[in-house]
């Protein structure tokens, strides 16, 4: 296991800067706002010959508008009583404040694991604010600018000094960091993702709390289960386009598109007791544009069953509204009581595996000559469509080439007819398939393609957001819509 550094302090003083900083990309939601961070966000780096796991973690005396500061003072206890280095970062600018002394009394017991970092000396004229620090009696501090990104190395020395397996080429504990299946919880507000996340841990890992929009970042946490090994990331739930007003809400929507993006399997969590919504179809439909296996959770099952819900009339009116993952699996738990929690980590590792089987051209192109053979693509152009042969290119998600002598002559409907034939007749029956069309190259061929490999799918399929395009700062209409006169 490698080691565990924490970033704790009270609000606006750059922890989330600082852990982006540390990361290498933008992870953590920075926002003027105090009181972003709620949860605590896990991360591994590797920099300066070191390597450990940084901890963000939110304010310490922040009054939250959702009155959640209990909570969130339990995530940071939790974070400070794992962690083997506690980085006590502090604002160089404002220098020390009330508040900084009563969070270096709460951790004076255990200063021997604290490191004083004083952040924000962004320039040369503020160096000697740092010693006004020394006062907190946790030891000499250290100054750094994480907007500036200096100090670092030697914040990351010190914090790392001492501590077991630190340094890159030392052994590490035989937890395993590899091979873990990454697993996006996504779905719309108050649907129990962050409930179904503790549920898999047995431990209130993440804040859940009976108001929308509790969780904002994306937060990984790696479990050891007897299902296997996982990295969960639970999302910010999502609200339509038009319902997203403020900036933290958009910044949570573009990190949940990104941690769908780069999951190996999404578990779409749905509410049995509500109906399926535009935000449950889009984020359906984003998954399966981005070729990502996909296991529908139906959570709060025991209320759906209280009101005379079965299996299988709720299966075939879900299958009727989210047609295009007619194939994914289906599971039905409740996070409150864990009932069938194991199931969907089961699903998820049988579509990981399935995601990453291949076939030979072989067998392909045998069952390519069926399908064409039980029906031809339309004639669009001036003489019949060919498809002349295919292949699998790719895996993660299973990606098919199709070659044939005019790209732009395969309609999208012939294309998802030939995802739908193939995977009956192959090992992909719960995963979602790419098919691309290539132009064969020949002397004999026209050679009139508009484009050399195309997908064939509608514009929609093509370009499916979660979140809205560079167009979040447009001032609201006021007052009602204009009207336009009629023509005389």
């Amino acid at each position: 296991m490698l080691p565990s550094i924490a970033i704790v302090g009270r609000p606006n003083v750059g922890k989330s800067s600082l852990f982006n900083r540390l990361v290498g990309e933008p992870i953590a939601i920075v926002d003027p706002t105090p009181g972003v961070t709620r949860d605590r966000l896990l991360h591994e780096v590797e920099r300066d010959g070191f390597r450990f796991e940084i901890v963000d973690t939110g304010g310490i005396g922040i009054v939250d508008d959702h009155r959640l500061e209990s909570d969130v003072y339990r995530q940071i206890d939790r974070a400070i009583g794992a962690a083997d280095r506690i980085l006590f970062l502090t604002d160089g600018r404002e220098g020390v404040t009330h508040l900084d002394r009563e969070i270096a009394n709460r951790l004076r017991p255990m200063q021997d694991r604290v490191l004083v970092v004083v952040n924000k000396l962004d320039h040369d004229g503020l160096d000697h604010e740092m010693h006004q620090f020394v006062n907190l009696g946790l030891g000499e501090p250290v100054g750094i600018s994480a907007a500036q990104a200096t100090g670092l190395s030697t914040m990351v020395e010190r914090a790392c000094e001492g501590l077991k397996g630190a340094r890159v080429g030392e052994e590490v504990s035989p937890r395993v960091t590899d091979g873990r299946i990454l697993i996006c919880l996504a779905g719309r507000r108050n649907v129990g993702k962050s409930s179904l996340t503790n549920a898999f841990c047995g431990e209130e890992r993440v804040i859940v709390a009976n108001l929308p929009g509790t969780t904002r970042d994306a937060v990984d946490v790696p479990i050891d289960r007897p299902e296997g090994i996982f990295t969960l990331i639970d999302t910010a739930g999502l609200r339509k386009k038009a319902q997203i007003e403020e900036d933290l809400e958009f910044y949570a929507a573009c990190r949940t598109e990104r941690a769908i993006k780069r999951a190996d399997v999404v578990l779409l969590v749905l509410d049995a007791s509500d109906e399926v919504g535009a935000v449950d179809k889009k984020i359906a439909h984003f998954c399966e544009v981005e070729g990502k296996p996909t296991v529908l959770v139906i959570n709060k099952w025991d209320l759906a069953e209280k009101g005379g819900a079965t299996r299988t009339e709720y299966t075939t009116w879900l299958r009727d509204r989210l047609p295009g993952l007619k194939f994914a699996p289906i599971t039905y738990t409740c996070a409150l009581t864990g009932a069938h929690i194991g199931e969907a980590l089961k699903l998820a590792t049988e579509l990981h595996h399935e995601n990453q089987q291949r076939v030979t051209t072989s067998q392909l192109n045998e069952l390519l000559e069926q399908a064409v053979q039980r029906r031809r693509p339309r004639k669009v152009g001036p003489v019949h469509t060919k498809i002349y042969y295919g292949t699998q290119v790719d895996t993660t998600p299973p990606t098919f080439i199709f070659f044939v002598n005019r790209t732009d002559w395969i309609e999208p409907g012939y294309s998802r007819y030939l995802e739908n034939f193939l995977r009956e007749r192959l090992p992909f029956t719960k995963v979602p398939l790419r098919i691309l069309f290539k132009a064969r190259e020949s002397v004999f061929h026209e050679g009139l393609d508009q484009h050399q490999v195309v997908k064939a799918r509608t514009k929609a399929e093509r370009r499916a957001t979660l979140v809205l395009p560079a167009k979040t700062n447009r001032p609201k209409r006021r007052g009602p819509p204009p009207t336009r006169g009629r023509r005389k």
